[in-house]
């Protein structure tokens, strides 16, 4: 997720470097970084909320089993949607702010 917005970014760079070398005001940009950058965001998200669900099946398989304590994996799927919340956070701000 992380890397998504430092590509979305980055292509806001290369508009205010160019802009800069030219001697022209930026104009906004809607270019490529900013959709794949978001892509990668929201694919980030997905994995994310995959692999909650892969970790939380198999916490209550292993709760069958011999007795661990649900401390262990709470904050595993707690930091996990946490995660997928701020990454979707990201992808709506560079969709809907960044330019």
């Amino acid at each position: 997720m992380g890397f998504g917005f430092v590509v979305a970014r980055f292509g806001l760079f290369l508009h205010e470097i160019e802009a800069v070398r030219q001697g022209v005001p930026p104009k906004a940009s809607s270019g490529l970084s900013l959709w794949i950058g978001t892509a990668l965001i929201l694919l980030g998200v997905l994995v994310n909320l995959l692999v909650s669900a892969e970790h939380l099946r198999l916490m209550r398989q292993i709760k069958s089993g011999p007795p661990y304590g649900v401390r262990s994996w709470l904050m595993g799927v707690g930091v996990a949607l946490l995660l997928a919340m701020l990454g979707i956070a990201m992808a709506v701000y560079l969709v809907f702010v960044g330019h």
